[in-house]
C-alpha cells in the first residue's frame, strides 16, 4: 500500500476540517478517530512535520487543551486510538519499549508508563488497538 504524501497546507486543511465538525479544542485522540477512513494524515505524521500535536494545531489556527498534566485522563477509546497511530508508524515494531520510545517524543499521548497503570499487559493494549484498525 502507497503511503499518501501530504503538503503542510493539505495538513492544515485536514486539521481545520476536523476542528470544523468535531469542534475545539481539538484532542489527537478525536481527530485520529476522525481521520481514520478519510484522505488525511495520522497524528504521528503531524506530530513529525509540525513537530507536536500543539504546533500542528497552532500552525492551522485550531485551539488546543493547553494542559499537560500528569493527571491527564485519556478515555479508554481515546488510549487505543493512541496505541493504534503508533502501530501504524513508519519504523513501529510494535514492542512495549518502542511504543514508550515513541510516546517520549509525542505531545498529548500517555506514557508506557501509564499504560503499565491502567490496563493488565501491553499485548492487551496492543490486541486492541489492532482490532480497531481492523487487523488481528
Amino acid at each position: 500500500m502507497r503511503t499518501p504524501e501530504f503538503s503542510d497546507q493539505d495538513l492544515v486543511a485536514r486539521l481545520q476540517a476536523a476542528a470544523a465538525e468535531l469542534g475545539e479544542p481539538l484532542t489527537a485522540g478525536s481527530y485520529d478517530a476522525w481521520q481514520r477512513g478519510r484522505d488525511a494524515a495520522s497524528p504521528a505524521l503531524l506530530i513529525r512535520r509540525f513537530g507536536s500535536w500543539n504546533g500542528a494545531c497552532a500552525k492551522a489556527g485550531v485551539a488546543t487543551n493547553k494542559t499537560r498534566s500528569t493527571s491527564r485522563r485519556w478515555s479508554d477509546d481515546e488510549v487505543i486510538g493512541m496505541v493504534a497511530s503508533y502501530l501504524r508508524s513508519p519504523g513501529s515494531t510494535g514492542s512495549f519499549a518502542d511504543y514508550s520510545a515513541w510516546a517520549k517524543e509525542q505531545e498529548g499521548v500517555p506514557s508506557g508508563a501509564t499504560l503499565r497503570q491502567r490496563y493488565p499487559s501491553w499485548s492487551e493494549v496492543k490486541q486492541r488497538a489492532q482490532m480497531l484498525e481492523g487487523r488481528s
